[in-house]
C-alpha cells in the first residue's frame, strides 16, 4: 500500500490526479465519494452517474463539493472534465465514455444494468473497480476475461471484505502458509431476517431495509465469499467423508 500511497502522492504533485467516475451513489456510494474527495491525494472523482440527480448532488455535497455541473450527452460531460468542473448525469454511459476519466467504480448493486456499464468501460479501455458483490459473485470472471483481452484492470476494492480476505490470503501466502480456509464470520447472521424486521435499523442509518436484510440473512456474505472462491480457486467448504477397508462410508463424526 506504501507504493500506492507513493505513485498517488507523484500525481497529486504533477497535477495529474487519476480521474474517476463512479456510477451508483447510494449508502456506499456516498461514502466512497467521501473517502476519495477528502482522505485520497492524487485521486479526483470527476463525475457521479445516479438515476436521480439529487442523488449525485446529495453524495457530492456530504463530501464537501457544493458546486456540480449536470450533463446530458458526450460533448458537454467532456468539456466539463476539462474545465475542471464536478458532473452528474443520469445516463451512466456517459462516464465510460468520457475522454476524462481513467477509471470507473460501479457501485450499483445492479446485475444487468452493472455488467451494461462494465462492458461498456471496458469497450472505451477505462479501469474498472467493482463495489458491486452481486455483479461480481455472478459473473466476474467472465467479466475478467472481457477486460484482460482489452488490457485494462478490472479489480475489487480493498477495505470491503473480499479485498480485506485476499490481503490477509495473500500476506498468510507470504509467510509460507498454505491457506485453506476464507472466512467471513458474521456473529449477526440469521437467516429470518426481512425487510419488516430490517426496517427500523434501516431507517436510523438511512439504508434500504431489503439491502440491510441481506447483510443479516447472509445473501450479501454468499456473494462476497463467491468472489473470494472465484479469486482463489477455493470451493465450498464440506464435511470430509473416508472409507474404511470394508468399503463403509465414514464422516468425521463418526459414522
Amino acid at each position: 500500500m506504501i507504493i500506492v500511497d507513493s505513485a498517488l502522492q507523484q500525481r497529486q504533485k504533477e497535477g495529474n490526479p487519476v480521474r474517476v467516475g463512479m456510477v451508483g451513489a447510494g449508502f456506499m456510494g456516498r461514502g466512497i465519494a467521501l473517502q476519495i474527495c477528502n482522505s485520497v491525494p492524487g485521486m479526483k472523482l470527476v463525475a457521479i452517474a445516479n438515476r436521480h440527480l439529487d442523488g449525485a448532488r446529495r453524495a457530492y455535497a456530504e463530501a464537501g463539493v457544493e458546486k456540480t455541473r449536470a450533463v446530458e450527452n458526450i460533448t458537454e460531460i467532456n468539456a466539463a472534465i476539462r474545465n475542471g468542473e464536478y458532473t452528474v448525469t443520469a445516463d451512466a454511459m456517459l462516464l465510460c465514455q468520457a475522454k476524462g476519466i481513467d477509471a470507473i467504480i460501479e457501485v450499483t448493486g445492479a446485475i444487468d444494468f452493472g455488467a451494461a456499464v462494465v462492458l461498456k468501460a471496458i469497450e472505451h479501455g477505462k479501469h474498472v473497480v467493482i463495489m458491486n458483490a452481486e455483479l461480481d459473485g455472478t459473473i466476474g470472471p467472465i467479466l475478467k476475461t472481457y477486460a484482460d483481452k482489452a488490457g485494462v484492470v478490472l479489480t475489487n476494492a480493498d477495505g470491503d471484505q473480499p479485498g480485506v480476505i485476499m490481503n490477509l490470503y495473500r500476506f498468510v501466502k507470504g509467510i509460507g502458509v498454505r491457506p485453506v480456509l476464507c472466512g467471513n464470520i458474521k456473529g449477526l447472521q440469521d437467516p429470518y431476517r426481512n425487510p419488516t424486521t430490517q426496517e427500523g435499523f434501516a431507517r436510523k442509518w438511512g439504508q434500504k431495509p431489503h439491502m440491510v436484510t441481506s447483510f443479516a440473512d447472509g445473501t450479501k456474505i454468499s456473494f462476497e465469499q463467491a468472489i473470494v472462491a472465484n479469486a482463489t480457486g477455493m470451493r465450498v467448504a464440506k464435511r470430509a467423508c473416508m472409507d474404511d477397508c470394508s468399503g463403509r462410508n465414514f464422516d468425521q463424526r463418526g459414522g
